[in-house]
């Protein structure tokens, strides 16, 4: 099952290997993780007013995503 995009952020914030191995690789990073190819494609593109909307849409705190 593949995961969401929110959830692969969220998870970046507590886990420092996965943050290292994004900070190298961060498309390959999410592939592994298992993203969509939608949300590969704005992590790809750096569309970050796009991911900050999911956040929205999905009744959380606003998060300042800049990675």
């Amino acid at each position: 099952m593949a995961s969401s995009l929110i959830n692969f952020l969220e998870e970046l914030d507590t886990n420092s290997n996965l943050m290292e191995a994004y900070k190298k690789d961060p498309v390959a990073t999410a592939a592994k993780y298992g993203l969509s190819d939608e949300d590969l494609t704005l992590i790809k593109e750096q569309n970050w007013d796009e991911v900050k909307k999911r956040f929205d849409d999905a009744s959380k705190a606003n998060r300042v995503v800049s990675y």
